[in-house]
């Protein structure tokens, strides 16, 4: 099971003690009713592998400033199947730095009734480590798991003192959930200023929160269905039932406001705080004499600036710094632009604030527009969560067109924002108006993979020879992005890597040359020599060799006959090939396959091969122009991904001239 509560971020600081006090636990294992031990599969999902009995969920962060806050989860789970066993196998991931796990308990219930006691035995690891902040997983296996068992656990999750944080409630669980109950009893401590809130998500309709009248909250659930993970679905935020806690400034809007004045207040405060942040025309006006002359065109203006934003060094780019790094590094805290130009340094959002100051001193228009990162999150204003807007752009008007911009960030050519805010919906610092607007969609032509090989085929079947991939727009920038932090040698491995999983088991490709590595503008050009052993079989006297020599991962994206979530493809894309295969000496082509051109519109793929007198040349482009299709859409798309690699497949046949002469 995945961890059913996660911290999000900090908000405030408050009175900070050095160290954990003991914790009490609330809740301890439940009797077992005979019906529940007698189930034989969830009637509300009949053929499901396992189901949620009962879950208890008791937040508790009254305590932050001297002890810090608490999570205690209770899970019941019935398994049905050998693959509901699965869940016996628990992780539960925390921030070392925020976090600790002191109490986990277990049982296995037999179908017969008998007790078996978890041992204890937990396996703690690193799981994802972002600079120096690392989020941990503890590990544990319930014992003896098998179908018609019933499991529980319970753990405690602490949070370290000092701090409110906020929380939110994953009601929607990876599998059916019968019953759920859950509590909240939030800080309301000395000093903070701040006011708990809340805002609720795809809840079941009798599952209303209540505030009794200590201030806490509680919740009873039921019937839940279970989020199902399978490849290209969309966020699990958009999908999933849940609860977000949060603390808020009391002037601010809440949930209770009408949408239009809830967005309106944020849209002015967004506002101000940018005018403040920029609000220093000469130091925007020299370093704009740096950038531009008066005779650039608008849009000349526009690419020049957005370059020299670029040199500011990004402090979001970096390893995390602890607050002993920054100031042994004496890295201060920017408080406008001329802060910013001063010191060469500043976050991704104040580099888009510096962008949007300069752009202004150019004579253009400009703003800020805070977008929800569709990564992560599908924008609904009827929400009226702010910090769904976790991701911010500019948007400039030059000459007679709109341009959307992330100088921030760093890696993605002007013109170009990251796949996850592009078609993202938000909320423009504007003082006059709150309508939520949408970014640009993106088109196929954004994110290339372009692939030239020259290869000689080997009378044996083998292939050898040279390749040339260009990655480019969005996979450019995600390659750069992903691996900025890498040395060359470290590039070159996961570049290898990459493409050689993209080529037939046993494959192997060495690279010779990376091109424009640090040139957003272009490409990534990559070259290196590649073989594959046994590409081609037969007899004798033919050699047959399949048209395509690069495997398609999308037949590992449509693998399953079902499908429970829409189809949710990041961004357009479009894989374009070209393939020269010289042949053997002595071989002819007999045969090759008829050219194939299947387009749905949405999705398509072209696919030809032609002979030369002693080649083949093989040119294929699989175009994906469409983001999100229905479960109804699924099956046809599994079809088409079907007729892709059944294409790509079909055999080119050479005949050994030599042989058959012989005969």
């Amino acid at each position: 099971m995945k961890p059913t509560a996660r911290i999000g971020c900090m908000l405030v600081a408050l009175l900070v003690l050095p160290t954990f006090a003991g914790l009490s636990r609330a809740m301890d294992f439940k009797p077992i009713p005979p019906e529940d031990l007698a189930l034989k599969d969830n009637p509300k999902q009949p053929g499901a592998d396992a189901m949620i009995l009962y879950r208890e969920v008791i937040v508790d962060a009254s305590k932050a400033s001297s002890t810090g806050g608490s999570i205690e989860e209770y899970i019941r789970i019935k398994v049905f199947t050998a693959a509901g066993v699965s869940h016996g196998h628990v992780t539960l991931e925390f921030s070392k730095e925020d976090d600790t796990i002191p109490y986990i308990a277990g049982r296995t219930i037999r179908p017969d009734g008998s007790i078996v006691k978890f041992d204890g035995q937990v396996v703690e690891t690193t799981i994802v480590k972002f600079g120096n902040r690392k989020v941990l997983a503890k590990t544990f296996t319930l014992p003896d798991v098998q179908p018609g068992c019933i499991l529980e656990y319970i753990y405690q999750l602490q949070t370290k003192p000092g701090y409110v944080q906020d929380l939110l409630w994953q009601v929607s669980q990876t599998v059916y959930t019968r019953e759920a109950h859950f509590t909240y009893i939030p800080f309301t401590g000395y000093g903070s200023g701040l006011v708990p809130m809340y805002s609720t998500y795809l809840l079941p309709p009798e599952a209303a929160l209540k505030q009794l009248a200590n201030n806490s909250y509680t919740m009873v659930a039921h019937d839940i269905p279970g989020v199902v993970e399978e490849p290209l679905m969309p966020p699990e935020r958009a999908i999933e039932a849940h609860v977000s806690f949060y603390y808020q400034d009391p002037s601010l809007p809440s949930a209770a406001d009408s949408t239009d004045h809830y967005w309106g207040v944020y849209a002015k405060r967004w506002d101000s705080e940018l005018e403040h942040f920029i609000d220093k025309k000469n130091a925007l006006n020299e370093e704009l004499s740096k950038l531009v002359t008066a005779s650039d065109s608008p849009e000349v203006k526009l690419r020049k600036i957005y370059a020299g934003v670029l040199q500011i060094r990004n402090l979001s780019m970096e390893d995390f710094k602890s607050a002993k790094e920054h100031k042994d590094e004496n890295l201060k805290e920017n408080a406008n632009v001329q802060d910013l130009l001063t010191r060469g340094y500043g976050t991704r959002h104040q580099i888009n604030d510096l962008f949007v100051g300069l752009v202004r001193a150019a004579g253009l228009e400009a703003t800020e527009m805070h977008v929800a990162p569709r990564d992560d999150e599908l924008f609904v204003p009827a929400r009226k969560e702010a910090s769904q807007l976790r991701a911010d752009v500019v948007w400039v008007h030059a000459g007679s067109q709109d341009y959307y911009l992330d100088p921030g960030a760093r890696y993605f050519p002007f013109g170009l924002l990251p796949w996850y805010e592009t078609e993202s919906g938000g909320i423009k610092a504007d003082k006059h108006s709150s309508a939520a607007v949408n970014t640009p969609n993106p088109t196929p032509s954004d994110a290339t993979v372009v692939r030239n090989a020259d290869l000689e085929v080997g009378s044996n079947g083998s292939i050898s020879g040279s390749l040339q991939v260009d990655f480019t727009g969005q996979r450019a920038g995600l390659l750069r992005t992903e691996k900025r932090k890498e040395d060359e040698t470290g590039r070159t491995k996961d570049l290898e890597d990459e493409i050689r999983s993209w080529l037939p088991a046993g494959s192997e490709f060495r690279i010779t040359e990376i091109a424009n590595w640090d040139d957003i503008g272009q490409p990534v050009h990559v070259e290196g020599a590649l073989t594959i052993p046994s590409f081609g079989s037969g007899a004798a006297r033919r050699l047959l060799m399949p048209l395509e020599i690069f495997q398609m991962s999308q037949t590992r994206e449509f693998a399953s006959e079902k499908r429970e979530n829409l189809v949710y493809f990041p961004y357009p894309y479009e894989e374009i090939d070209d393939l020269k295969l010289h042949l053997p000496v002595g071989y002819k082509v007999e045969s090759l396959p008829p050219s194939q051109n299947v387009d749905l519109k949405a999705v398509a793929c072209e696919i030809s091969a032609n002979a030369q007198s002693s080649s083949v040349e093989i040119k294929r482009h699989l175009a994906v122009r469409g983001l999100v299709f229905s479960k109804d859409e699924y099956s046809a798309l599994r079809s088409f991904f079907g007729m892709v690699r059944a294409n790509d497949n079909a055999h080119i046949v050479l005949q050994n001239q030599t042989s058959a002469q012989n005969n």
